[in-house]
């Protein structure tokens, strides 16, 4: 092999397992997820991947190579995969809401809290009145806690603040948390997305077509620089097929990328919008219909089940299965928010994805993985280990990958290893 194949800043070795999830044959892996036993990986400058093969080949690939220093990363045979990519939370937000909690478990619905002004609202209050530090505080808890667990990248929406003001606090905090210096260096990257239509405000009680104004010709102008994506709430409860449509479209002109809350609580229309206009992912997807399934597969949107609000709420699991007969791309993601699914545990996702929704260990990985990087139109980048993308791995407690679900009800990941 020649010298300037194997020039790299850094080499992970002695990996057991590498659950590579590559879209593409390596050579010597095998199985659906392109599993290639005692590897390594070799990392450039840049932090990509630029080698993938047999940890026994590194020995001589650097006696021959007239390289200076080489970082060697020993993964002392534990088994290795992508990091997780989730693609929908809500983590930036004070409060709790551990009293809806409990009022659930005694019948009160989600949408009756939603009418009594509590849900998104109880937490609107709560993130409005806290200090930016205070909110900044929290949500560096909290990925330190996502990161523990094996996510490596993480979208993040607004939705608590629902004014100008707040909508712009909770943004700017969102993009500290990609730049802060208190971070570790091997933090999560984050995604941010602006979600001004999660609900109205109560200031604009009988005045909804206002707030969607504020909306539409102030805030979304106003964060065009601030988020990646722009994703509305279209639910009998939020936003109207009609209301979602005028500021996603708004959204689109501006140069936002597109998600849609869809379908959650009932046959909101939400897919259909997805397709129609495009969304890179639709989400929920409680009440998809076979039509609605069909178009978002025509239109290429990515399905993305968070199974921690089925869990939470005590509704039906939506299947997934269903979802990957109608051919579609199919995300799991944690829905990290305070009301509905308070955990930022992606092994929890995948063991329910796998209990309850149909999944085998290979596609719910792939879903955790791969197809959340699609669900933020990363998949270039990230969610698999192969040549050419970003060094984000997760590295697992475990010698098989098979005890991924099997093994439930404590952290796996011994750490992650972002290079």
């Amino acid at each position: 092999m020649e010298q300037q194949q194997i020039q790299a800043r850094a080499i992970v070795r002695n990996i057991g397992q590498l659950v590579s999830v590559a879209q593409a044959p390596i050579a010597g892996a095998s199985g659906l997820l392109q599993v290639l036993s005692n590897a390594a990986i070799m990392v450039d400058n840049d932090g990509n991947i630029s080698w993938i093969g047999a940890d026994q080949e590194v020995d001589e690939m650097l006696a021959c190579s007239e390289q200076g220093h080489v970082n060697i990363v020993d993964a002392y045979g534990c088994v290795v995969t992508p990091g997780f990519v989730d693609s929908h939370t809500h983590l930036v937000f004070a409060g709790d809401r551990a009293e809806e909690f409990h009022l659930r478990r005694e019948g009160t619905s989600y949408g009756e809290l939603l009418r009594q002004g509590r849900g998104i609202l109880t937490t609107m209050n709560a993130t409005r009145h806290a200090s930016s530090e205070m909110l900044l505080d929290l949500a560096m808890e909290r990925l330190a806690s996502v990161r523990a667990h094996g996510t490596t990248t993480v979208e993040i929406k607004t939705g608590y603040g629902l004014n100008l003001e707040a909508e712009e606090r909770c943004l700017r905090i969102i993009n500290d948390l990609n730049c802060s210096p208190s971070l570790p260096h091997e933090h999560v990257r984050i995604i941010p997305t602006f979600l001004g239509a999660h609900s109205v405000p109560p200031e604009y009680h009988g005045r909804r077509a206002a707030y969607v104004d504020l909306v539409v010709e102030e805030m979304l102008p106003a964060f065009a620089e601030l988020a990646r994506f722009c994703d509305v709430y279209c639910e009998r409860e939020a936003f109207s097929v009609a209301e979602s449509h005028r500021i996603l479209t708004r959204a689109k002109e501006l140069g936002y990328q597109l998600k849609v809350h869809a379908d959650q609580l009932s046959p909101s229309g939400g897919s259909q919008l997805a397709a129609e206009l495009g969304a890179v992912s639709a989400d929920h997807l409680d009440y998809a219909s076979d039509t609605d399934l069909e178009a978002m597969r025509e239109a290429g949107v990515v399905a993305t089940l968070l199974p921690g609000c089925s869990y939470t709420l005590r509704s039906p699991y939506p299947s997934a299965r269903r979802l990957l007969d109608h051919g579609l791309k199919v995300a799991l993601a944690s829905d990290f928010n305070p009301g509905t699914s308070y955990s930022e545990n992606m092994q929890m996702m995948l063991g329910l994805a796998m209990s309850a929704m149909g999944m085998s260990l290979d596609e719910a990985l792939s879903a955790a993985t791969i197809n959340g990087a699609r669900a933020l139109a990363l998949q270039d980048e990230t969610g698999s280990i192969e040549i050419g993308k970003r060094c984000e791995l997760a590295l697992w407690s475990i010698r098989d990958y098979h005890e991924i679900g099997y093994h439930f009800g404590t952290n796996l990941i011994q750490s992650i290893l972002v290079l």
